[in-house]
């Protein structure tokens, strides 16, 4: 029991380290969003609405006893969301429909998932396993790979920041789909060993955020010069 408190104390602060990465992001964004581009304005604005569903899941988890679970579904609606933009506005140079078609089912998935779960059939914490997340990551990841072909198919990249920043997206939206492929065993198991894999993930999400956050630096300062 103790070395389960003290794994949970350890996420904990690891959860709290990566909200300050968001903060900090945020600030940065902030004190250079005139000076960046399109597509670091967009990377400034997802920080700020990780920002913001991260201190929404904190503020439901209190008001509801440590169950937030219903933040789980706003957050992928909203993260799946962005990235349909944020590929369409600033990566992709076709219309790439296939995936557009297949983004807004994957929102619609999300919307029904949740309902079944919360208003049609309830909340079963033994039965919880919800699939939003990874149809969520699974779609992000097609995007990318899809991005990796058009610029095959072009034989050419003149623009190798965004292949980075592409490549960057689909190692860690790959990562971040193998943890959250047993979701019923991690909010079911009493031994405490899921911790060491939502810890493992967190410190990969303040890694992700801390990248954009140095990519928002670098445009804004080289805007400047």
């Amino acid at each position: 029991m103790r070395t389960y408190s003290a794994l949970f104390e350890f996420y904990n602060a690891v959860t709290v380290a990566a909200c300050i990465v968001l903060v900090l992001g945020l600030v940065v964004s902030v004190a250079l969003y005139k000076k960046l581009d399109g597509m670091h304005k967009s990377l400034a604005v997802y920080l700020g609405l990780m920002l913001g569903v991260d201190l929404l899941s904190r503020l439901v988890g209190y008001v509801l006893s440590n169950n937030n679970l219903i933040v789980m579904f706003i957050f992928t609606f909203i993260e799946l969301s962005f990235f349909m933009y944020f590929y369409k506005r600033h990566l992709f140079k076709k219309r790439q429909r296939a995936l557009t078609l297949i983004g807004f089912a994957g929102l619609a998935y999300m919307v029904g998932e949740a309902l079944l779960i919360f208003v049609f059939r309830g909340l079963d914490f033994k039965q919880f396993q919800p699939y939003s997340k990874v149809v969520d990551n699974f779609i992000i990841i097609l995007m990318a790979l899809g991005y990796l072909h058009e610029k095959m198919n072009r034989f050419r990249e003149d623009r190798w920041g965004n292949f980075r920043l592409n490549s960057i997206i689909l190692v860690f939206f790959t990562l971040n789909t193998i943890v959250f492929l047993p979701f019923n065993f991690m909010i079911n198991e009493k031994s405490g060993v899921q911790f060491y894999f939502l810890t493992g993930n967190a410190i990969v999400i303040s890694l992700f955020n801390l990248y954009l956050m140095y990519e928002i630096w670098k445009n804004g300062r080289i805007q400047t010069l």
